[in-house]
């Protein structure tokens, strides 16, 4: 009779055995389930703006690839060909410039005034103005007809870049005839072919629409020879002009013009033509010049009133120029 007490109080005990089993796992569930809750609002936050996206960063669009000159951007341009989304740089709002093109919108159609390397904002000074043709016609400045030239028959022309501006001076052969010839310098020479060449200016103001590039040229069906040319463009008037230098010149040399703002280069040509030296090698405390002057074994920086500066200044170790005597102080 003493096994049935036995097998009752085992299946007393094996309910509250299990409820203290099932106690911790369901709150090790519970834990499971609210850590995943956590996990799914953050990362749904997290892609709602964007990874890695601090507070206050503004999205830029940039180009996706390397892109020429006078190239019409469409959307292509912009979407990162790893993954299809648009490419776009994260900036601090306060550090982005105005002129910088943050609406993509605003991007497509407009015809680039110079090369864009990848990954790089765009700006309005980037573009052309609206409505320009894209392509080697969107680099001629209006009013200017477009040349393709060999640069190895134009010497000095290698170097220089889009948008760089020049002049071309072409010289022929001149007759060979019997004579003599004066220079300024005062000699004299035999008048032959050499000293009676003529130069002329042939094109002014002109501009590279395109810089040097190679070229092959066909041949019987064949690459033939590889020849460097680059684009200029050039009045109506000259394109015939230099077209016959070309053919015919003896020697076309470029002479580039400054790079400086057209007011900059105005000033300092005023300047110099009035014999005063460019503001940037005066004195910084004013607008008067300043003269290393040499007594003897003494040496000193001085400054010059303008109304005592001529064209030429005190020659070095000149010692002080002597005083000027007037009428009115006895002289004659």
């Amino acid at each position: 009779m003493s096994p049935r007490p036995l097998r009752a109080s085992r299946s007393r005990r094996a309910p509250a055995d299990l409820q203290a089993w099932l106690v911790p796992l369901a709150a090790g569930l519970l834990a499971l389930v609210g850590i995943g809750l956590l996990w799914t609002g953050w990362a749904t936050e997290r892609d709602e703006t964007g990874p890695g996206i601090r507070p206050g960063e503004v999205g830029v669009p940039v180009a996706a690839l390397d892109l020429p000159a006078y190239t019409e951007l469409q959307l292509e341009h912009l979407l990162d060909p790893a993954t299809g989304e648009l490419a776009a740089v994260f900036l601090p709002g306060e550090s982005i410039l105005e002129s910088t093109i943050v609406d993509p919108a605003d991007l497509i159609g407009r015809v680039l005034a110079r090369r864009k390397a990848a990954r790089r904002t765009f700006r309005e000074e980037d573009f052309l103005p609206i409505g320009t043709r894209p392509g080697l016609v969107a680099g001629i400045p209006a009013g200017k007809r477009a040349l393709r030239i060999d640069a190895s028959r134009v010497s000095g022309i290698v170097g220089l870049q889009q948008g760089d501006r020049f002049d071309l001076v072409a010289t022929y052969p001149g007759q060979t005839g019997t004579g003599r010839i004066e220079s300024v310098y005062g000699s004299t020479g035999s008048l032959d072919a050499r000293s009676n060449a003529r130069a002329r200016t042939v094109a002014e103001n002109a501009a590279v629409v395109t810089a040097l590039e190679s070229r092959q040229l066909p041949s019987g069906g064949r690459m033939g020879a590889v020849v460097q040319e680059m684009v200029i463009a050039l009045g109506p008037d000259e394109v015939a002009i230099v077209a016959e230098a070309l053919e015919i010149a003896q020697r076309i040399d470029c002479i580039p013009r400054s790079g400086l703002p057209e007011q900059s280069e105005a000033n300092a040509t005023a300047e110099a033509a009035a014999g005063r030296r460019p503001r940037s090698t005066r004195g910084r405390m004013g607008d008067e010049p300043i003269v290393d002057v040499i007594e003897g074994s003494r040496r000193a920086l001085r400054r010059v009133p303008l109304d005592r500066w001529t064209s030429a200044p005190p020659a070095v170790g000149a010692g002080p120029a002597e005083p000027r005597v007037g009428r009115g102080a006895g002289g004659r």
